[in-house]
């Protein structure tokens, strides 16, 4: 997926940018009063959205600098794989779950506890591959300096 977005701190390889962002950010737990993800979302500008801007991190292997428009970059199959990481995975465990707990508990109530729980497990197993995710280089890479 391509995008522009505007550099606004640099810090050697990794710059800050800054992405109008999409309505899919609003609510986000991880944006702050300034609409800053501090880069925990790799997804989160990259669809042109409402106006309103989000910062995140980049790899900035062409070395532009502070006010430079750039063209940013991320593997689209990436995208989709995060987006079916989030609204795909939790509905299948969902599922496996209940399907389980009906087995081994026999009773409705035994199954549909069994699916809650598979749900709330599932975005710990999310939150934890998030949070390993966070220590490595950012997914977005500046490719392009724009004007």
């Amino acid at each position: 997926m391509l995008e522009r977005a505007v550099v606004v701190e640099t810090d050697g390889k990794i710059a800050i940018i800054e992405v109008k962002r999409s309505s899919m950010c609003e609510g986000c737990h991880k944006l702050n009063g300034d609409g800053d993800c501090a880069g925990h979302c790799e997804i989160s500008g990259l669809i042109a959205g409402n106006g309103k801007t989000v910062r995140t991190k980049a790899v900035n292997q062409i070395g532009a600098v502070v006010g430079d428009k750039v063209r940013i970059e991320t593997d689209s199959k990436r995208v989709i794989g995060y987006a079916a990481l989030v609204f795909m995975l939790p509905i299948i465990i969902c599922a496996l779950f209940y399907y389980v707990g009906n087995i081994i508990f026999s009773t409705m109530t035994g199954a549909v506890l069994s699916a809650v729980a598979g749900f709330f497990l599932t975005f710990l197993g999310i939150a934890i591959y998030d949070r390993s995710k966070r220590k490595k280089l950012p997914e977005i890479v500046i490719t392009d300096i724009i004007e």
